[in-house]
């Protein structure tokens, strides 16, 4: 196209190019804005070939070297535009306007320049309704989001997203009609694969399109949603690489046989608009009922895998991944991320009845718990049916209903009166103000009989039955539930005691009709293959051609194939779970993440830690031998073994992933990848050779508002002292920490000690000085608690042990203060001594001197030994001092022995407490002290790993 002017003067080539891309995107725009619903302009959509590409890259450079920047960026900016873009494509996702500078002969990084780039897309934006960068990515990185987007797919994320769409190529089938939905569907996925990948996803109306345009469109046709050239930039990136091609491959393929196979509502036929009752969704919990050795029923909850609910609420999995879940009607809570694994059944000792939420997180938002709520619940009542199989639990009937034949329980509140039935005797039930009872439903029920089964909400189906057949359904609990994976067809067989006329069909809610084919009793039925979730098949036959009905009916569950699962399946010899989910790589380098790995009992196997860069380069690898099962208190043991090992720690500081493997020969392996991650701030430590110190360089790609920097020594670990933001920070003798922080970001890094030097100075107590007693001074240490243990460990193990060295000075101050006198004293004396050291007696003896103090402490000093689990220590402690724990007007005794552990081990963790009820428990400790007492015994007397913080 340029060929022609390539020898032009530099003044005339910019006003040409942004002439012909001015009349480009004018047309591309306008188509975009026909289509229904409209789509966006990418600046890589440029249609210029290689040799046009290379003529725009020298006539940028030529308006910096010359000065035309004045006039250029004002009247022909479009190559400017197109340049970035094209920067965007190469972007390795590490930084991008050092890549910029290389691309950009001339150009000077400064705060103005980059804001001139952004603007310059703001205004493609504008003027051609361009792409606008969308996300919480694109809120923290103001300024690089805009090239990146309008990058379309940017190289480095090409194979990531090639191989999610071959992963999941059963699960999208049905979504090639809706873009948004497909990159609401795609942002989900992402998570398993890498974090640059996942905020990439978070634009996702744009990924959305841009996944349908890369499954459907081929070299015969154009795509309406990426122009030709841009796409085919991509596809031939992708398939100059063995394994990408062949991903793709397997996903256009998926996309080009599956199309439009599912049921359609008949023409004319569509009552979307009639209200109908909530469908069971996939995520609802499965209730149970079992038999105890003394003969009474005690009701069970199997909780959901939450994890389909990434697909359509994504703000949910950051809550999720990181609170406590509380069951109505448990005693029993649910650790960090547990609802993002499999978990055992939670026995309920209250029925948590609607229209109370089954679940809600502790900390969450009210909207997050509203949605929570909305998508995790169990069916009204006012009788909840419960279908009884030999040697099995009672499993729940969702749609309520009984079969001749069959046994069943009736649950309900105890004022209601059960059905007036021969055969429906009470049973004896676990469950606060409920009764059970139990039906022996006869093979011939009279007109009596049904009659006071219907009047109690519970249904009869007796000539009509639908189940699945064909393909072996993942569940089928023989009582109207079956589970499919996405891609699977969906087949089920009608079966009619009576050969009827008419088959009536709905599928959520939407008629179909059939002819029953004649003579024959079962029918057997194709419906496709149905997108994920969960559909409702009511089934209605017409036995005498005069609309007399009788209806059946299936709940057929949809699910995502688990195509990432790294931690192992139920069912394998090895399972790994971390808490939270999905660790992040200081996470687990800083012992802030927990890892459980399952496997047969006391079995030895093989544990293999691999560094990689952020190419994927191999930067280290530890191997080493473990025994399993490892509880989360053995993991904190064996990674801070993992710290100390030499290969290890050298190349932490540059690994951008590390790749855990448990593996034994004939059981079975499990692997865990965690990825350093994108950071908008983030601290770079490295040994000054000079003096053998270390020094700290911040890199900041944020884009946004000043940093801040400021540093604390461990001598007065909250006493911060500010510093250049702009220059290397050399650590002093002694190490502290250093927090960089603007509006948007914070890197918070622990400095490590100059060893040498430490030898010769000596240990130094840090001080932390106090004010008045107070909830505001309480909350001040609980932050600079927290500060300090949610920074990011150097690879030094001389910097964990000055953190803990001031998380305990921390902790001590607090107790001092919530406990003056002898204690405070005490807490004096043992700062500078090995756990193994405090003299336990003395402490002991210093809980309290009343006759009800001494015997808490005798209950504390017995039982020490036992508590080795944290929740043994909770639930032991709770009974030690739960005379005590009542007397100071602690609402739940349960909670008020969890309240005194945390702030006697972790004080931090209390801020993840809701305000007024931390309060509420913080005020009864200010008023009665031998509270803090109690508890701080009781964790300088239990181990470190049980002691440290009981979550």
């Amino acid at each position: 196209m340029l060929e022609d002017i390539a020898h032009a003067s530099p003044i005339e080539l910019m006003e040409h190019l942004h002439a012909d891309l001015d009349a480009h995107f004018t047309r591309l725009a306008a188509y975009r804005q026909s289509l229904e619903p409209a789509a966006p302009v990418f600046a890589l959509e440029h249609g210029l070939s290689p040799d046009d590409r290379e003529l725009l890259t020298k006539a940028v450079g030529d308006a910096h070297r010359l000065g035309l920047m004045p006039t250029a960026s004002r009247d022909w900016w479009l190559p400017f535009v197109v340049h970035a873009a094209e920067v965007g494509y190469v972007y390795d996702g590490v930084e991008y306007w050092p890549i910029y500078a290389s691309m950009t002969p001339h150009w000077s990084d400064s705060d103005y320049e980059r804001d001139r780039v952004r603007n310059w897309f703001v205004k493609f934006s504008r003027q051609y309704g361009g792409a606008i960068p969308q996300g919480a990515w694109a809120r923290t990185f103001r300024k690089i989001a805009w090239p990146i987007t309008h990058a379309v797919l940017p190289r480095y994320l090409q194979v990531q997203l090639a191989r999610m769409l071959s992963d999941y190529r059963t699960s999208w089938p049905s979504l090639l009609d809706d873009p948004a939905a497909l990159g609401t569907r795609l942002h989900a996925w992402s998570r398993y694969y890498s974090d640059r990948l996942e905020k990439f996803c978070q634009n996702t109306e744009i990924v959305g399109r841009l996944g349908v345009a890369l499954l459907i469109t081929d070299e015969h046709a154009d795509s309406p949603l990426i122009e030709s050239t841009a796409l085919a930039r991509i596809v031939d990136s992708l398939n100059s690489e063995r394994q990408s091609r062949r991903w793709l491959l397997e996903a256009r393929r998926s996309a080009s046989s599956i199309r439009t196979h599912n049921f359609r509502p008949p023409e004319g036929q569509d009552d979307r608009a009639r209200p109908r009752p909530p469908r069971p969704a996939v995520t609802d919990p499965q209730l149970q009922l079992r038999e105890d050795a003394g003969g009474a029923w005690r009701a069970f909850a199997i909780l959901p895998d939450l994890r389909p609910l990434q697909h359509a609420m994504p703000q949910l999995y950051e809550a999720l991944r990181n609170s406590r879940a509380i069951v109505t009607g448990a005693r029993q809570e649910i650790p960090t991320s547990g609802l993002l694994y499999a978990t055992p059944p939670i026995e309920l000792t209250r029925w948590p009845a609607p229209p109370q939420p089954f679940l809600q997180l502790r900390r969450a938002s009210d909207e997050v718990n509203l949605l929570l709520a909305e998508q995790c619940r169990i069916t009204q009542g006012p009788w909840w049916v419960f279908r009884q199989k030999p040697g099995a639990p009672a499993g729940e009937v969702k749609g309520k209903f009984v079969r001749p034949g069959a046994s069943y329980f009736i649950l309900g509140d105890q004022a209601l009166s059960p059905p007036r039935l021969d055969w429906c005797v009470k049973v004896d039930i676990a469950l606060e103000g409920m009764s059970a009872y139990v039906m022996s439903v006869p093979a011939t029920l009279s007109e009596a009989d049904s009659t006071a089964l219907v009047e109690a909400g519970i249904s009869v189906v007796s000539d009509v039955r639908v189940r699945p057949v064909g393909v072996v359904a993942g569940r089928w609990d023989g009582d109207g539930v079956a589970e499919w994976l996405s891609g699977e067809p969906v087949l089920i067989a009608i079966h009619a005691e009576h050969s009827p006329k008419k088959l009536g069909l709905r599928i959520n809610g939407d008629p179909y009709f059939l002819d029953w084919p004649e003579g024959e009793s079962e029918l057997f039925l194709s419906l496709g293959e149905l997108p994920a979730g969960t559909h409702e098949i009511v089934v209605s036959v017409d036995s005498n051609g005069e609309n007399s009905k009788t209806e059946g009916s299936l709940l057929a569950i949809i699910r995502d194939p688990d195509v990432h699962n790294e931690t192992g399946l139920a069912g394998e010899g090895i399972r790994l779970r971390s808490f939270p989910a999905q660790p992040s790589l200081p996470e687990l380098w800083d012992g802030r993440a927990l890892l459980e790995i399952d496997g047969p009992s006391d079995a030895g196997a093989e544990l293999a830690l691999t560094l990689r860069d952020s190419s994927g380069a191999q930067l280290a690898i530890h191997h080493q031998n473990l025994r399993v099962p490892v509880t989360s208190s053995d993991w904190q043991s064996i990674v801070a073994r993992l710290r100390e090992q030499p290969q290890i720690a050298r190349h932490y500081d540059a690994a951008d992933t590390a790749e855990l493997a448990v593996s034994k020969a004939g059981v079975g392996f499990a692997t865990l990848r965690c990825e350093r991650g994108f950071q908008g701030l983030r601290w770079v430590v490295s040994t000054r050779h000079r003096d053998n110190g270390y020094i700290a360089r911040l890199i900041d790609r944020t884009d946004g508002d000043p940093v801040e920097v400021v540093f604390y020594p461990v001598e007065r670990p909250l006493d911060g002292q500010p510093q250049p933001a702009d220059q290397e920070f050399s650590g002093p003798p002694r190490g502290g920490l250093l927090v960089a922080s603007n509006e948007q970001d914070q890197a918070a890094q622990i400095i490590p000690p100059d060893a040498n030097q430490l030898i010769g100075t000596g240990n130094a107590t840090p001080s932390i000085p106090t004010t008045q007693k107070s909830l505001v001074e309480c909350t001040r240490l609980m932050k600079g608690h927290q500060l300090w243990k949610s920074a990011q460990l150097p690879a030094h193990p001389f910097g964990v042990r000055e953190r803990r060295r001031v998380l305990d000075a921390i902790t001590g101050a607090l107790v001092g203060l919530l406990t003056p006198g002898k204690w405070a004293s005490f807490e004096g004396q043992i700062a500078t001594q090995a756990a193994a050291d405090v003299d336990l007696d003395r402490a002991q003896a210093l809980v309290g001197e009343s006759p009800a103090h001494r015997v808490a402490a005798e209950a504390i000093a017995n039982h020490l030994w036992e508590w080795d689990t944290r929740a043994l220590l909770i639930e032991g402690f709770s009974e030690a001092a739960g005379a005590l724990i009542s007397s100071s007007g602690m609402p739940n005794k349960l909670k008020g022995a969890r309240f005194l552990l945390q702030l006697a081990s972790s004080p931090s963790e209390l801020l993840e407490w809701e305000t007024a009820e931390r309060n509420v428990y913080l005020r009864a400790v200010m008023t009665d002290p031998v509270l803090v007492r109690a508890a701080r015994f009781a964790v300088l007397g239990t181990v470190e790993e049980v002691a440290g913080g009981v979550g």
